[in-house]
């Protein structure tokens, strides 16, 4: 079974005072902690950049996090998918429901609980949809054409379109996965918005974005470069912005200098000679890593207006 950590008190207290000050992706791995996810999942979420176990023991002797009890960890069906014990037999009651918690578990950030819990705001349903749209741009076009048309329905929970993703997007995720490791990929697909979003959320400051609402701002940023390098489409960026406006997520990047955002920007090397290694996408379900310059990024921000002086 794999080990859990969820916050201490002390952990929380640190997201909303920012003390003890944090490396910005250690940080991210303590607002991802919620006490269900596997800590080897959550450095999947965060593609393994910066971060590794030795994060986990730094979080564990600042105070900020600790092992979950075995008997509050994530529920025993995720081990139990592959096929159940012969012990257990398949008509059991709880089954169905520990399967769905699982599931649920797989679809990212914000999203379980997003979909799961009424009093949930719209901003966090919101947030939790931008995991759901960024499965589906980058390997399902068909769920993409579903999402445009029921959109709106998931925003008010419908529970029709919540078992349909719920169904659909564990498996589409995992898919992504398995070929990230089987093509031995250099830059995973799921980093898709990610990395961008990181640096909207270095720049905007922690707690101004959810996270959902960052890795929209990451996947409209991506469309734009998509869009300059001649590689998406126009009609197919417009598309995927519409979506996540409709999703109530936001699309327009917060302005700030050009020196703040090359100071965030995650180039492979320092000096004139450095890259991004990013995914952006030819088309929905169509994605393609590329190596971008930092000029051309600073080109798109300044055509969507995202430069200050």
């Amino acid at each position: 079974m794999p080990r859990i950590h969820r916050k201490t008190e002390l952990g929380r207290q640190a997201l909303s005072t920012r003390q003890p000050p944090l490396p910005r992706a250690v940080r991210n791995l303590l607002v991802l902690i919620d006490g269900r996810r596997g800590d080897a999942e959550l450095l999947d979420m965060l593609g393994r950049v910066d971060v590794d176990d030795a994060s986990f023991a730094q979080l564990r002797e600042l105070g900020l996090v600790e092992i979950a009890q075995e008997a509050e960890d994530a529920p025993d069906a995720r081990d139990a998918l592959p096929g159940e014990p012969p012990s257990a037999p398949p008509e059991a009651p709880a089954a169905p429901q520990e399967r769905r918690a699982g599931m649920f578990e797989r679809l990212g950030q914000g999203v379980r609980r997003a979909l799961q819990a009424p009093q949930e705001s719209p901003r966090e349903v919101s947030a939790g949809l931008a995991e759901i749209i960024r499965c589906a741009a980058l390997a399902d076009a068909e769920l993409f054409v579903w999402l445009e048309t029921r959109v709106e329905a998931l925003r008010e929970r419908d529970p029709e379109s919540v078992a349909h993703v719920v169904r659909r997007v564990p498996e589409l995720r995992a898919g992504i996965e398995a070929d990230d490791r089987r093509l031995r990929r250099a830059v995973p697909l799921l980093s898709y918005g990610t990395r961008l979003g990181g640096v909207v959320e270095s720049l905007a400051g922690y707690g101004e974005y959810l996270h959902g609402e960052a890795l929209a701002l990451g996947m409209s940023l991506a469309s734009t470069l998509g869009e300059d390098s001649g590689l998406q489409s126009r009609s197919s960026a417009v598309r995927l912005r519409d979506l996540l406006m409709r999703a109530g997520l936001p699309t327009r990047l917060p302005r700030a200098p050009s020196a703040r955002w090359l100071q965030w920007l995650p180039v492979d090397r320092p000096g004139p000679q450095g890259m991004l290694d990013l995914i952006l996408l030819e088309d929905i379900a169509r994605p393609q890593p590329r190596r971008v310059a930092p000029s051309a990024v600073l080109d798109a921000l300044d055509r969507i207006g995202a430069l200050s002086a």
